[in-house]
């Protein structure tokens, strides 16, 4: 009988204990396995394992792959992959949670990065092929219900030889149940312990064998409730504890730039009447706005899954399949009311204030003046998903000179959309014509003037606080958009493996294959909103594809064997030759471009006896540029930027500077810069090149013969990237083209016919210099005992020793280490520890998840307490002052969730699964860094969670 551990690494040694213990190593963390019991093996099944494309018997590699298995996935508690995840200690979280912590919310989608490399930088695989993604090349996990999941592999290693583009930091490979027999249904409910955050689901599992077909069936749906910003304490405000300083300027009594200074309402004066001047003070803390009781902390959802895969046996050598996978997901983002801010923003918000609107008390035109539109109600964006993805194929194999070659051939399509429905924003055009000049005709306020009436026009009060804003002043200003993504993709694959001839250490493992795969992205922004006359900035459309065609080779050599010192040594090669052809438009304008890539990979497997083993990997990396990268439309923003032509900086410029200027249209002496901000665009850049590195680990597998049931592993790694995608800024444009001189950056700036600038396309290039250097280590430890059940102790850890990056013009030597730096998020420790005790139908299982400290700046001045701004210190590390810090830090401590959950089996076929995380409800350390919420995204929701879950088969 063969134990597969889950497609792990490690062969583990045969005794009895071992088999006895099965059951639970095979379920849980895993980092080696496949066991054998002597003499009941006849014919040896060849299997491809994570981090190498090769079919064969003796599934030991070089590269270091973490397994979490079944058991392990039921009873954490998770409802998602993405919560699965979050407990690697791999894994840096930034895509994973589900908190609004931007101006635009989360949208309930879930990516995985690993090493704080980003989500494009990690390759998400599904049953070892590549699964739908999105514009930027990242996956979606959310779209793969883990009802579905038998196991998840984390290949800790640059892969791009074996995989391609995008396995740079590693490969997550989420292998899916086969073989399934029966009915299960099962049923989930939890919340937070504080009420809120509800979550539901509801699964039916069919499988069935008839004869030489298979079928599996999994249709679940689920339901996330939201929790409310305001619902928390640390996220009640904008910076905790701070009731109104940090709030909005932007509030609900105004704020109106007179000649007489920035004015407010006396809140005392908000209500019904005629507003006059005296009735405004200068503008003060008290006129602020708190915009974060409105937001989502925690974004509702709801899912649809449907998978299906149905293999059929035309005989034992030739295999036909076909998986699919529908989902459809409806989630919800909300944060605050659109905050009117005219005069104070890009060039769409110069919207006067008119002296002769019916409400303006102050007798001049206002330049500027800002207000909070809560009577139109919050920024909603409501996005309906459909995902589906289909794969189809043949797989066999054939024996030449008595040696069996394994194959396959498939083809694969998808299609996601996504129509994003935005309720409550702002038609700008609208809100210019409702400030703009009225009059009132027999009653009835009016819009224009007597000679000149802009119909339906309502007359907009600002004046009188909320009560002034009536429902009709809201309809009309108040609009709602539409926009649409689509993304698709088509692959097909061919692969050819197996062991080729034997040498005198062992047979030769071969792989060969090629690939051919084209992604397509487009986005459609709204109507109004490509217009620039939205309160959403103005976005324009994308449209682009890409095709990649690849080849690829991998062989497994074994050197030498059953020596003194050498059980076993081996050394693998692959290698992949990648060319890539992309075409879109920039603007109006078609773009195509191409670029091709060479990786190799070189690796070792040395067996010192059984119990020892030495293996390390020296990769190539590249990753391609995304569609998005290459083509997306150009995104609005607003930076404050100084132009180096400008009327006040020209006299200050060198001759050839001033040379520049003026050869670009600027007259002599400067252009006029009314404001301290510059309209940008960032967008995509079609003269992207790949991203190009390598990787090297070294690791050690422990496994002792004089302790029973326990290994280990450790395993070094570092990654050097250079042409790391790397963004210029709208002044580092001006400052390359004017100040420097660099004639290829010019074209991205846009002026005026007076001279002024008009735009500046900020982008993406190849620019940066990276280097990450650290240490994963798993232990696993089981034993069974005769009275007291049996025992499985597992360690998850990842301890990141050095993370620099650096310009083109830097040396990454001299780089700083961001690991556990002022005002870094990159942990230099994460990790979990997990106890599962099982008996008789028992099983409960107690983890630990832990992350290392943080430290940042003190934002908060030291009087802010004592003066009563704030409610309690929020920065612990005064004394630590500097001449960056001058109010001292903030340590944001080293935090350890607990989590707990038990299962037992009944005996009509059902079992119950009661759980909790963050058992004892620990607060998240404050944090003055994040936006919106107080704390980072590292650390759980406050309030911890519970579920029950109920599982029957038939």
């Amino acid at each position: 009988m063969i134990l597969t551990n889950n497609g792990s690494e490690r062969l583990f040694k045969k005794s009895s204990l071992t088999v006895a213990l099965s059951s639970i190593l095979l379920a849980g963390f895993s980092f080696q396995g496949v066991a054998a019991e002597e003499g009941e093996v006849k014919k040896v099944e060849r299997i491809e394992v994570t981090g190498s494309r090769i079919k064969r018997a003796d599934i030991e590699g070089s590269s270091p792959v973490t397994s979490i298995g079944r058991l392990a996935i039921e009873s954490s508690g998770v409802q998602s992959i993405g919560e699965l995840l979050q407990t690697v200690a791999q894994a840096d979280l930034s895509g994973l949670s589900q908190l609004t912590n931007n101006t635009n919310g989360n949208d309930g989608s879930q990516t995985i990065s690993l090493r704080n490399l980003g989500d494009n930088r990690t390759l998400v695989l599904v049953d070892g092929r590549r699964f739908l993604a999105l514009g930027g090349g990242q996956v979606d996990i959310s779209q793969i219900p883990i009802a579905i999941v038998e196991r998840v592999d984390i290949l800790a290693d640059g892969a791009s030889a074996v995989y391609g583009s995008d396995a740079i930091a590693g490969v997550v490979n989420i292998i899916t149940k086969d073989g399934f027999e029966g009915v299960s249904l099962d049923a989930t409910i939890g919340a937070n312990f504080e009420g809120d955050g509800e979550y539901k689901q509801a699964g039916i599992s069919i499988g069935t064998i008839k004869g030489d077909t298979s079928l599996f069936l999994n249709i679940s749906k689920s339901e996330d409730k939201e929790i409310g910003a305001g619902d928390r304490d640390i996220s009640s405000t904008p910076v905790a504890y701070i009731p109104e300083a940090r709030g909005s300027a932007f509030g609900l009594y105004g704020i109106f730039n007179t000649s007489d200074g920035f004015k407010s309402l006396d809140p005392e004066k908000e209500g019904a009447g005629v507003r006059t001047a005296d009735d405004f003070e200068s503008f003060g803390t008290k006129h602020r706005y708190n915009f974060a009781p409105t937001n989502y902390l925690k974004t509702p959802s709801e899912r649809l899954n449907i998978f299906a895969k149905v293999n059929h046996e035309f005989s034992d050598t030739l295999n036909a399949f076909v998986d699919f996978t529908y989902n459809q997901r409806k989630s919800v983002t909300q944060i605050a009311a659109v905050p009117l801010v005219a005069g104070f923003s890009g060039p769409q918000w110069e919207i006067p204030y008119s002296k002769d609107n019916i409400y303006n008390p102050f007798g001049e035109d206002l330049t500027a003046f800002g207000f909070r539109t809560l009577p139109i109600g919050p920024r909603t964006n409501i996005q309906d998903y459909d995902t589906y993805f289909i794969t189809g194929g043949f797989e066999g194999e054939f024996e030449i000179a008595d040696t069996s070659l394994f194959w396959d051939v498939s083809m694969s399509r998808g299609d996601s959309s996504r129509n994003e429905h935005g309720e409550n924003f702002v038609n700008l055009q609208n809100l210019r014509n409702a400030v703009g000049p009225s009059f009132i005709e027999d009653g009835v306020a009016q819009c224009g003037t007597a000679d000149d009436v802009i119909s339906g026009c309502v007359p907009l009060n600002l004046f009188n606080g909320e009560t002034g804003f009536t429902d009709e002043m809201a309809n009309y200003i108040g609009y709602e958009l539409n926009n649409q993504v689509k993304t698709g993709t088509t692959n097909f694959t061919a692969n050819i493996s197996g062991e080729i001839f034997e040498l005198p250490a062992g047979f030769v493992g071969f792989a060969a294959g090629y690939e051919k795969r084209t992604n397509s992205f487009v986005d459609n922004p709204d109507s109004v909103v490509a217009a620039g006359l939205s309160s959403s900035n103005f976005s324009e459309p994308t449209n682009g594809s890409q095709t990649a065609e690849e080849s690829y080779f991998e062989f497994a050599i074994p050197l030498l064997s059953e020596l003194p010192g050498v059980q076993s040594l081996e050394l693998s090669i692959a290698g992949r030759f990648s060319d890539f052809e992309n075409s879109g438009f920039v603007g109006t304008d078609p773009i195509t471009s191409k670029f091709d890539n060479e990786s190799f990979k070189f690796g070792f497997t040395w067996r010192v006896y059984e119990d020892l083993m030495f293996r390390g990997n020296y990769s190539d990396t590249f990753r391609a540029p995304s569609v998005d990268n290459l083509f997306a439309g150009g995104g609005e923003g607003f930076p404050s930027t100084q132009d180096p032509c400008n009327t006040t900086q020209f006299p200050l410029q060198s001759a050839n500077t001033q040379a520049l200027c003026i050869a670009d249209g600027v007259p002599d002496g400067g252009s006029i810069q009314p404001t301290g901000q510059l309209r940008s665009l960032n967008g995509g850049n079609p003269g992207l090149q790949p991203e190009e590195g390598n990787t090297t680990t070294f690791g050690v597998v422990f496994n002792p013969s004089w302790l029973e049931g326990f290994d280990m592993t450790v395993d070094m790694y570092k990654i050097e990237l250079n042409d790391a995608l790397s963004s210029i800024s709208a002044a580092g444009m001006l400052n390359r083209c004017y100040v420097q001189g660099e004639s290829e950056f010019c074209g991205f700036i846009e002026r005026r016919g007076d001279g002024r600038v008009a735009t500046i396309r900020t982008s993406q290039f190849n620019l940066d210099k990276l280097e990450v250097e650290g240490v994963d280590f798993n232990a696993n430890y089981a034993f069974q005992t005769q009275d007291y059940g049996n025992f499985n102790f597992r360690l998850n850890g990842s301890y990141t020793g050095s993370y620099r990056s650096a310009g083109p013009d830097e040396s990454i030597n001299d780089a700083v280490n961001e690991v556990a730096r002022i005002d870094s998020d990159i942990l230099r420790w994460r990790g979990t520890f997990n106890t599962t005790w099982s008996f008789d139908d028992l099983v409960v299982t107690w983890g630990m998840r832990y992350t290392s400290e943080i430290t940042e700046s003190c934002s908060i001045p030291e009087n802010f307490l004592e003066d009563g701004i704030a409610t309690r210190e929020l920065c612990n590390m005064r004394s630590a002052i500097s001449e960056d810090n001058p109010s001292g830090l903030n340590r944001i401590g080293s935090v350890t969730y607990h989590d707990l959950s038990a299962s037992y089996a009944l005996p009509w076929q059902a079992s119950v699964r009661v759980g909790m995380r963050n058992i004892f409800k620990k607060e998240p350390p404050v944090a003055l860094n994040p936006f919106g919420n107080s704390f980072y995204s590292v650390h759980d929701i406050p309030g911890g969670t519970w579920f029950v879950n109920y599982k029957q088969d038939f």
